[in-house]
């Protein structure tokens, strides 16, 4: 008889659904860079934001997405630069969750959260790179 506990998200499944939101979240970089590039093929991205860069050249796109995935960005900069915990037992009966460090406390992430977030991020990404100029 199958283990029905095999199928609960696991440690490696929390940690795969980080990485999908980072990893969308770089792809939507990825996205605003080649609009920056294809609008103003010279400018100099310096070190700093690149969507800082984007509202200089393109003001109402990029103030149409960041305020679509405003949300996304805070889980982004949370997991980006305050990811200090994990909880992920199949066996606990609780969805399996990420913990940030955040100035105002601690965040809690579900996997749940997180898969949400990733899904948003890619969407984000194919309205940035389908309204091309």
């Amino acid at each position: 008889m199958a283990d029905d506990r095999a199928s609960e998200p696991n440690m490696r499944d929390l940690m795969a659904a980080v990485a999908y939101v980072l990893l969308h979240w770089g792809w939507l970089e990825e996205e605003v860079r080649a609009r920056i590039e294809a609008i103003e093929p010279d400018r100099q991205l310096s070190d700093g934001s690149l969507w800082v860069h984007w509202r200089e050249v393109e003001p109402e796109a990029c103030q149409r997405i960041r305020s679509n995935i405003q949300m996304l960005v805070d889980v982004r900069n949370c997991l980006a630069h305050g990811l200090c915990g994990a909880q992920a037992d199949p066996r606990s009966g609780s969805e399996p969750h990420v913990v940030c460090h955040t100035g105002a406390g601690r965040r809690y992430f579900k996997i749940s959260d997180l898969e949400r977030a990733a899904d948003a991020l890619h969407v984000a990404r194919n309205e940035v790179r389908d309204s091309r100029v």
